[in-house]
């Protein structure tokens, strides 16, 4: 391979601008061609513009050289982890460097091979999305060499946000991620055909020309046969406490009898609510106990505490978390629940998270005590108390299907049970005008998403991350409220996602409003300005705006003003 200079390389020699190339050696690339065909990698560095290419015999037509190689080569006994180089994939034990790939947060290589029982998902790409992961970086011997693939332009790292889209002026390509493409100006003026992006994963699974997909020989060859439950189990123990653990410590598992019962398997079709409770309900509580063991895991001691006192005289203890990773983890917001003791074990208190400022949490706990400690400010330990509400929810909404066959309508009952029905239409009052002001236009795709949602009454929008579902959903919302249909109620499963979506339809020039949780008013966010209980205040008497005011500047109302507070409120939302 041609060596060529990096991008710290060419900003270091006072160039820049154009998209970057590397030799094996490079940590980084933004760039890959799939479409040259001399045989060799060949760069264009004429300019500060310039960009390189690795083409497409290097990068596809090298199966060939690397079946060979098998063939010259004994392969080895993918059970015989102890032999097996350390890029094997951790899951099936593939081998090829031009197969496999790197997860930078964990350490761990997989191939681009599918899961197994007929799973979409390639072996690299499930472990990314289960272990909450983005970032890749390429085996040293593959065609790129050892290599984290990032934004061009911008750095971006996160793979199911990054893209490729060619030079007209040459047979290469560059790494661009979703963002840049759709936000930067000035990338209009490279001689870059933008209209072309691709994600880099596709049907999930990396692009073949990047990472090879493993032949049908080299599966035979080089894998083993592992399971979907086998899979799972592994994610399980590398997110708990064994982020070493291998395929063979499955074995010991089974024959302790420490594996997971087995589940019945979902189906296509289901006799009726009752058929399809049974099949659902476990899994929903295996769900459960995995997140509830997950976050009670999360604890961290050594924590410093700063006591104060609320209006209505509970403690309040202020922190912050020394180790990210447990905040993150976690995903601590205001309303949660957490536990706070000192290290001896001699008090403890729960509370709820009041507020946070700067990574610093406020944790009001529930009552007056007389024995908190407020003298102590050093050496607590801090602990996630784990909430069944939306997985309860989950529970009742089964239930209530099994035994209430009218709790919905029969369409949707009977297409959720697998059922055959007629299908329905929904007549539009006027065809849809794509263009919607204020949001990115849409690709051929998500207008064809759009427009067949528009005429059904159930629907489901599937996409991997990056690939542009919220702005689809904006913009059909907007399509339903040009239907004159009525209000739509828009929902989501966090409230991050609400406030994303609540702040990309109200781009479009829609009036919005935003309903929030008690606990969630008292954090803000980029649509303040749209949630019912900042925009009431507005609208209300002297009295109410006196008493919202002292509410955000102290932060608390005595327990007569907060009476009077919510009687106020309950009056101007009649």
């Amino acid at each position: 391979m041609e060596e060529v200079k990096s991008k710290e390389e060419e900003e270091g020699d006072g160039g820049g601008g154009g998209a970057e190339n590397y030799d094996s050696d490079s940590s980084s690339t933004s760039s890959a061609s799939p479409a040259s065909s001399s045989g060799e990698s060949e760069s264009n560095n004429s300019d500060d513009n310039s960009v390189s290419s690795f083409d497409d015999d290097l990068l596809l037509d090298n199966d060939d050289d690397n079946d060979n190689d098998d063939d010259d080569d004994e392969a080895l006994d993918p059970y015989d982890e102890e032999n097996l180089p350390n890029f094997a994939c951790r899951y099936c034990g593939i081998y090829d460097p031009a197969s496999v790939v790197k997860c930078v947060e964990t350490k761990k290589y997989f191939c681009n091979g599918p899961c197994p029982s007929g799973g979409a998902s390639s072996h690299i790409v499930h472990h990314l999305v289960r272990s909450r992961s983005n970032q890749v970086q390429l085996h040293p011997e593959s065609p790129l060499g050892d290599t984290v693939l990032e934004c061009y332009h911008c750095g971006c790292k996160n793979v199911f946000m990054l893209g490729f889209v060619p030079a007209s002026s040459s047979s290469v390509v560059v790494l661009l991620c979703r963002v840049c493409v759709e936000t930067v100006p000035a990338l209009k003026d490279m001689e870059w055909e933008l209209a072309q992006w691709h994600p880099l994963i596709q049907d999930r699974k990396f692009l073949p020309w990047l990472v090879k997909v493993p032949s049908d020989r080299t599966v035979l060859q080089c894998a083993r046969e592992v399971t979907q439950a086998q899979i799972v189990k592994l994610e399980e123990l590398w997110a708990k406490n064994n982020p070493d653990a291998r395929f063979a410590d499955l074995n010991a598992l089974e024959e302790n009898d420490l594996l997971e019962e087995k589940f019945s398997e979902t189906l296509l079709q289901y006799e009726d609510g009752y058929h399809y409770q049974n099949i659902l309900a476990p899994l929903v509580k295996l769900e459960a106990d995995y997140d509830k063991q997950m976050k009670e895991s999360l604890s961290e001691e050594g924590i410093s505490v700063r006591w104060e006192k609320s209006l209505t005289g509970k403690h309040v203890a202020i922190f912050h978390f020394g180790r990210a990773d447990v905040a993150a983890e976690s995903r601590i917001m205001v309303g949660d629940e957490l536990r706070l003791k000192t290290l001896t074990g001699c008090w403890e208190g729960v509370g709820y998270v009041k507020n946070i400022i700067d990574g610093e949490l406020e944790l009001e706990l529930r009552t007056s005590l007389n024995n908190v400690p407020d003298n102590i400010t050093e050496d607590y330990v801090v602990e996630y108390i784990w909430k069944s509400t939306s997985f309860d929810r989950m529970q009742n909404a089964l239930k209530t299907f099994a035994v209430d066959d009218t709790s919905v309508t029969g369409y949707i009952y009977h297409m959720l049970l697998g059922h055959a029905v007629e299908e329905q239409r929904i007549a539009l009052n006027a065809s849809p005008d794509f263009e919607v002001k204020g949001l990115p236009a849409l690709n051929e795709s998500q207008e064809q998403a759009v427009s067949s949602v528009l005429q059904r009454p159930l629907s489901l929008i599937q996409g991997p991350p990056g690939t542009g579902k919220t702005v689809t959903s904006a913009n059909l919302v907007f399509q339903l409220t040009k239907q004159n249909m009525g209000q739509v109620l828009v929902t989501a499963p966090s409230n991050v996602a609400v406030d994303q979506l609540t702040e990309k339809i109200a781009a479009t020039g829609l009036r919005v409003v935003r309903l929030a949780s008690k606990t969630r008013e008292q954090t803000s966010s980029s649509v303040d300005h749209l949630c019912l209980h900042v925009m009431t205040p507005l609208a209300a008497g002297d009295e109410f705006r006196k008493l919202q005011r002292l509410k955000d500047e102290i932060g608390d109302l005595s327990e007569k003003d907060q009476k009077k507070y919510r009687a106020l409120r309950c009056k101007l939302l009649e």
